[in-house]
């Protein structure tokens, strides 16, 4: 039985994509696109879920989540976090970047009750943050905000500004980003002979 988590899903589908050359959230999965994939994954373990894209161009098609769009024009992956955290009706928001396939539900649930108690919840892996696979309670947003209006655009370096519980000792390869096309192709294989 699947508990469901009174928290939000935050899909981080608004990259820009630069080293794949297409967009990844409409990359192949299956018969499906690696956004919806990433939905049907994780969503179900939450109460609510959300997309953020950087703007409304980056739809290819419709999709049957609650869309939201960066305040901040280019301003990366924290804008993302911004936009989600603003629409979100619970209290802990679990953001992920929609090319990071291998995080797990366990990893997701980790992340939003370590969140209960401070700003954010964040794996750290060989000593670097993974800001796009935490959890941020709400209390994060004006810091956040305020990153933002002042032209700090690295979602690492927000770690130093809040109230954080590092999630530590977790698998680096769960960590493990879609950038380049060899990236989606190995996970591609992988998933191909699962089925």
């Amino acid at each position: 039985m699947i508990v469901v988590m009174q928290a939000t899903l935050l899909v981080l589908a608004g990259g820009e994509s630069r080293r794949m050359g297409r967009p990844k959230a409409w990359l192949e999965v299956g018969e499906t696109t690696l956004l919806r994939w990433m939905v049907e994954r994780l969503g179900p373990a939450f109460s609510e879920v959300v997309v953020s894209f950087a703007e409304p161009e980056q739809l290819e098609e419709l999709v049957p989540y609650r869309l939201v769009f960066d305040r901040k024009r280019a301003s990366g992956p924290l804008a993302g976090i911004e936009a989600g955290l603003s629409a979100a009706h619970h209290e802990v928001t679990f953001a992920i970047a929609c090319d990071m396939p291998y995080v797990t539900r366990g990893v997701a649930e980790m992340a939003v009750a370590a969140a209960r108690g401070c700003d954010a919840a964040m794996p750290r892996v060989d000593g670097r943050a993974e800001p796009v696979c935490a959890a941020y309670r709400r209390s994060a947003l004006p810091v956040i905000t305020a990153a933002l209006d002042g032209g700090h655009r690295r979602a690492a370096d927000l770690a130093a500004r809040l109230d954080v519980t590092w999630l530590e000792g977790l698998d680096p390869e769960i960590f493990r980003s879609l950038n380049t096309l060899e990236d989606y192709e190995r996970f591609h294989d992988a998933f191909a002979a699962q089925r």
